[in-house]
């Protein structure tokens, strides 16, 4: 029978945390819930509310804000069973998931499980625009399958796949892995490439979806966006990793916008180009999501995501170590 405890790092927003909480229904008797409340208390009604799906909830309430890292870590100390399962705030299980997920978690030939993070139902106009436009090829690139599903079955895969609000991993890989406490974003890259090096077998389900609420502030969307360039430049380097040149397109985007003042011409015709291939993609993921009208902040946030990554990127490999700030998500 598989067991499994279930990680949520929560920070005031109750509303989310609610939604999440009401999509949490297990077929089976041995699950945990570990709620980390990380700088602002939980509310009674919620810990009530969590109490009421399993017996078995561990309230870890840390006075101050933590990197998520450190707070992972801390969670980690309670997990009782055999698989942790590292939820988002922001996220709710869609239909049939434990169905899905159940008969794959008693294989023995799967030790990291995840599957996409989707846009969620009833998102302001921003938020959608955002979470459509990370499902774009030429937004997020090779990580793009995180927030979109394709087929059906069950596939071998790499970090690339696998979100961090929708991450199964069996217990006993922790025991001598840690995640990173001094980064604000990106630990769970870092955590699952050390997993691959010591021959971790890691698998991605197109259906374990859960919907994402993005966020529709932009201020938090460029700070999200250059956390993630930062510290990804930040990993590669650490862990001295080759191969990986996709990453660094982005900051060839960002240093391509000096092309402006020496070859005006060349960078008028690559704007032009890439303009249309944006536009295109634009026009496309509205259509899918049935609404129209989102193509053109959809083509939008395909150029401010990528170029704050390239930022974030450029600014890690030009040796920038100031304080960088983490602003809170907002819907």
């Amino acid at each position: 029978m598989v067991s499994f405890s279930i990680i949520i790092i929560t920070h005031g927003r109750e509303d989310l945390l609610l939604k999440c909480l009401e999509s949490l229904h297990p077929a089976v008797e041995n699950w945990q819930l570990i709620l980390v409340a990380n700088g602002i208390p939980l509310s009674d009604s919620t810990i009530s509310r969590a109490n009421t799906l399993t017996s078995e909830v561990a309230i870890l309430d840390l006075p101050s804000r933590q990197s998520p890292g450190k707070a992972k870590n801390l969670a980690r100390e309670l997990v009782k069973y055999e698989w942790t399962f590292f939820l988002g705030e922001d996220v709710y299980l869609l239909p049939k998931y434990f169905e899905t997920v159940l008969p794959i978690l008693s294989q023995n030939k799967v030790d990291v499980l995840g599957g996409p993070d989707i846009p969620a139902k009833k998102m302001n106009y921003l938020a959608e625009a955002h979470a459509m436009a990370l499902s774009s090829p030429f937004c997020t690139g090779k990580t793009f399958a995180r927030h979109r599903s394709f087929g059906k079955l069950l596939e071998s895969t790499d970090e690339k796949k696998l979100s961090s609000r929708n991450l199964w991993v069996r217990s006993a890989l922790f025991n001598d892995l840690r995640f990173p406490e001094d980064y604000l974003q990106n630990e769970e890259i870092s955590v699952l490439l050390d997993l691959e090096g010591h021959g971790a077998k890691i698998f991605y389900h197109p259906l374990l979806m859960v919907g994402h609420f993005r966020s529709s502030n932009i201020a938090s969307i460029f700070s999200s966006s250059f956390l993630s360039g930062f510290y990804r430049s930040q990993i590669i380097k650490e862990k001295s990793i080759s191969g990986e040149f996709h990453f660094w397109l982005p900051s060839i985007f960002v240093l391509g916008h000096l092309l402006v003042i020496f070859y005006p011409y060349w960078f008028l015709f690559f704007g032009r180009l890439y303009f249309c291939l944006i536009l295109m993609m634009g026009l496309s993921l509205a259509s899918r999501r049935r609404n129209i009208l989102l193509f053109p902040m959809i083509t939008f946030f395909h150029y401010f995501i990528v170029f704050s990554y390239g930022l974030g990127f450029l600014s890690y490999r030009l040796g920038y170590r100031g304080k960088i700030i983490d602003i809170k998500s907002s819907t």
